[in-house]
């Protein structure tokens, strides 16, 4: 497995872990026809019209800003991370670099890249509908130019997918006490309403600079993608006796409302309809509705 998917899967469960405690599910539904205890003849109705309705989370569109976050520099756990919420870092102002000076036109490498995978703020549903932008804001001697290459990668239905890399670049300014470097990152259109489940940056730093390759943390780096409150992907299944639903039907929604017909069950006597909704990861509880089949 590449090293990639494996540091966005252990991300994803993570996240899981903190969204299992994290309260109820957003989705739920009813089923309001056939009746409770509804006598439906097999001869008359070869079909059954079943229906209800479901309510789901508003999936608002807006924007997510994740803030590359840093617990320590140079210890056994320094732990760089997205966050959507920010803080003083410990690690803030630590080094891609190793020492170096590069006259005008060189380009120096400043060490190995870092990876910033999510921490919460998953699963998110993501919107092409503008480009992902942000900043990695670089501090230190801050003398010359630096170029910061970004790559963004996501876990979509578990497998590892590229959103896009870019490389901003700035002059650095010494009188400041950090310089951001912007980036713009447009996903792919085919990627519009996918739910992700995990996040990772990976940020390296070079141009001809003299000892500026130390990010500024503390809120000064981010990343702001657009996204929806909720996932755009909602659904509802329907199951006749079977509460595993392991031969489950999708229903067709229209709204709050949605519909399916299903044959009528041969065997005569009582039967039981199973419903649940789901908006992305989240699944409602399940619904039920008894029945009774006669001649």
């Amino acid at each position: 497995m590449p090293r990639k998917l494996r540091m966005l899967l252990a991300a994803a469960g993570v996240v899981a872990l903190t969204a299992a405690t994290a309260g109820a599910s957003t989705t739920s539904v009813t089923i309001t026809s056939p009746r409770a205890g509804q006598s439906i003849s097999l001869k008359k109705n070869p079909y059954l019209a079943i229906a209800g309705g479901a309510t789901f989370a508003p999936t608002t569109a807006g924007t997510t800003r994740l803030y590359l976050r840093r617990d320590g520099c140079g210890t056994s756990n320094d732990n760089p991370h997205l966050s959507i919420a920010t803080g003083t870092d410990g690690g803030d102002g630590c080094g891609l670099i190793f020492n170096a000076v590069v006259g005008t036109g060189g380009d120096v490498d400043q060490g190995a890249f870092v990876d910033f995978p999510s921490s919460d703020g998953m699963p998110l549903a993501l919107s092409t509908a503008g480009p992902i932008t942000g900043q990695v804001s670089l501090t230190g001697a801050q003398v010359g130019l630096a170029y910061v290459d970004v790559t963004l990668e996501a876990l979509i239905n578990g497998e590892a997918v590229t959103l896009g890399k870019a490389t901003g670049s700035a002059t650095l300014d010494p009188t400041g006490d950090y310089t951001p470097v912007p980036f713009s990152i447009q996903p792919s259109s085919t990627l519009d309403g996918s739910d992700l489940q995990a996040l990772d940056l990976r940020v390296l730093v070079h141009g001809p600079n003299v000892y500026s390759g130390f990010v500024s943390l503390n809120g000064h780096s981010f990343a702001d993608l657009p996204s929806h409150a909720a996932s755009v992907n909602e659904s509802v299944q329907v199951s006749l006796d079977d509460s595993s639903f392991a031969n489950a039907v999708p229903a067709r929604l229209s709204g709050s409302s949605w519909s399916v017909a299903l044959q009528t069950p041969a065997a005569l006597g009582k039967h039981t309809i199973y419903a649940r909704s789901a908006q992305g990861f989240d699944t409602s509880a399940t619904a039920s509705q008894t029945f009774t089949v006669t001649k």
